[in-house]
């Protein structure tokens, strides 16, 4: 009796958006592991009888959660990861920004934005008067470092400058939004075969290490509960997930 090949190895893209449909469904980029885990809740009645064995059991899932790996740090995914929330930056050219200053050599003076090293970049002392790269500090992506020769004082110093179009992640700001999962997948080991998996509603967990400095290439590993979407009815309809595969 022959039977149908139907070995499986995943790879796809995963989609994610808040639950509340305030934003479309956009990609999480490259993820290299995503996975279900489901826990049981069994509660058994032993035979006592004799002979050993049980007369009943009974078995409930007491819970679903999923993990994946996102290699992208883009600013969505570092939110999710940290519970965050991202914005684009303003990139409008900043005039006489205050900063405090020691006036001591190698101090790094960072801007509240990061500056466009292409576009003009003025440092003016506590009087005023612009002060000279090369002389009295030097630029580097974050702001400036103060020259130990140089004139910056401990009275602050002002700067103007054009910040670089970036994204802001403000961290442990938001308190376990939910969102929706989709995956368009397809399977390696049957020619790109494809399959959808549907999650109607995951809330994800603060990530428990994310590396910055690091000899490899870093991840983001996120953790997620899946919840029951009670808004889903119909006989034989999961309230958790659904998943479509081609045949």
């Amino acid at each position: 009796m022959s039977t149908t090949d139907r070995s499986f190895i995943g790879a796809g893209s995963i989609y994610l958006k808040p639950a509340d449909d305030s934003a479309p469904l956009l990609p999480v980029g490259n993820v290299s592991e995503f996975k279900f885990s489901f826990e049981e809740d069994k509660k058994e009645l032993k035979n006592y009888l004799g002979g050993g064995g049980n007369r009943n059991t009974i078995s409930r899932i007491s819970s679903i959660s999923a993990s994946l790996t996102a290699h992208d740090f883009t600013a969505a995914n570092l939110a999710m990861a940290l519970r965050g929330s991202a914005t684009a930056g303003s990139t409008t050219a900043v005039v006489d920004e205050p900063h405090t200053s020691f006036g001591v050599g190698n101090e790094l003076i960072p801007f509240n934005k990061m500056p466009d090293m292409s576009q003009s970049i003025t440092v003016k002392d506590s009087l005023d008067a612009t002060l000279t790269e090369g002389t009295d500090y030097e630029l580097t992506k974050a702001g400036i470092v103060v020259l130990a020769s140089g004139g910056i004082d401990n009275l602050g110093v002002s700067v103007s400058y054009t910040p670089l179009a970036s994204n802001m992640v403000q961290a442990l700001i938001e308190s376990g939004k939910e969102f929706v999962l989709f995956m368009e997948g397809l399977n390696d080991a049957q020619d790109g075969k494809a399959f959808n998996i549907r999650v109607h509603r995951v809330k994800f967990s603060p990530v428990q290490n994310l590396d910055f400095i690091s000899d490899d290439f870093a991840s983001i590993p996120l953790e997620l509960d899946v919840l029951a979407d009670t808004t889903i009815t119909g006989s034989g309809l999961s309230t958790f997930m659904q998943i479509d595969l081609a045949q």
